[in-house]
């Protein structure tokens, strides 16, 4: 990546970013976040023009270069027409943000949902980082793959999402390896919960009671926003970041490790029993 003097508050000033799923949560949120940085963003969206282009302008008062491209990732030929369309000399950094699938237990999949579920994640993914190579491999440029975490933990129905996740965490270690030569670096990045309207939608009647949960007992005692995502993808964005390749990083502010904990004490307190507020300390 350039290493070009910038001021200290707009670190990416002439980079450019490209981010899938930017019309709404983290892509949304990143692409703010990018631009307040200094970068030029180009966010992509299926069918949510209108909010793709609320968030561009949101990005034009942070800085003079922003803009959305229709992409289908279901389709291989929108995903060609969409890169056809830059008019782009270097990307700095691609953000594979975008995601769907059937949450549905494996046994009830059909093959149709399992298609389109690694189509997003996994194909297009790969043909995204194919197409954007010439561009990255200028800019000595960065990938940036978003993970989630069903791939480290049980979530119920997320059995699909979780495979094609894990699968494109797998390609981020062998682009790291395939791609570093060439100065063109590959991370991931893996949230735990986070406050978005995808969640309330997948959750519908038990989101309040999810998020409730999620604030009872998280280390933070908070729920994660988009924002703070946005501001850790940030992060990796930076040059200093370098050393990150080949690294899908965590961040779910300790929330994932303390989930058996966070089990534990949700489990005796259904049942009526209230813990002491101070654990016995067992010494040698």
């Amino acid at each position: 990546m350039s290493t070009t003097d910038h001021h200290p508050s707009r670190p990416l000033q002439d980079r450019t970013a490209l981010i899938t799923g930017g019309s709404r949560g983290i892509g949304a949120a990143t692409a703010v976040r990018l631009a307040e940085l200094g970068a030029r963003v180009v966010i992509t969206y299926r069918q949510a023009e209108a909010e793709a282009e609320a968030v561009v302008e949101r990005c034009f008062g942070l800085t003079p270069r922003a803009s959305a491209v229709q992409m289908d990732l279901l389709e291989e030929d929108s995903v060609r027409a969409a890169f056809g369309s830059l008019e782009l000399d270097r990307l700095d950094f691609l953000i594979a943000n975008a995601a769907a699938t059937a949450l549905k237990p494996l046994l009830a999949l059909k093959m149709h949902q399992v298609d389109k579920t690694f189509a997003i994640s996994v194909r297009h993914f790969l043909l995204m980082v194919q197409l954007a190579y010439p561009l990255l491999e200028k800019a000595g440029g960065r990938i940036i793959a978003v993970s989630g975490a069903d791939t480290v933990g049980y979530i119920p129905s997320h059995g699909l999402l979780a495979a094609a996740k894990a699968a494109m965490e797998t390609l981020v270690y062998y682009l790291a390896c395939e791609l570093g030569p060439a100065g063109v670096t590959t991370m991931g990045i893996l949230p735990g919960f986070v406050d978005t309207d995808s969640i309330r939608m997948m959750t519908g009647p038990v989101y309040g009671h999810i998020k409730e949960g999620e604030v009872e007992s998280h280390p933070f005692r908070e729920a994660a926003t988009p924002d703070q995502v946005a501001e850790a993808i940030s992060l990796l964005c930076l040059d200093e970041a370098r050393w990150l390749n080949g690294q899908v990083v965590r961040c779910d502010g300790g929330g994932l490790f303390a989930m058996t904990g966070r089990y534990y004490d949700a489990l005796i307190r259904s049942r009526g029993v209230e813990p002491p507020p101070d654990a016995p300390i067992v010494g040698i």
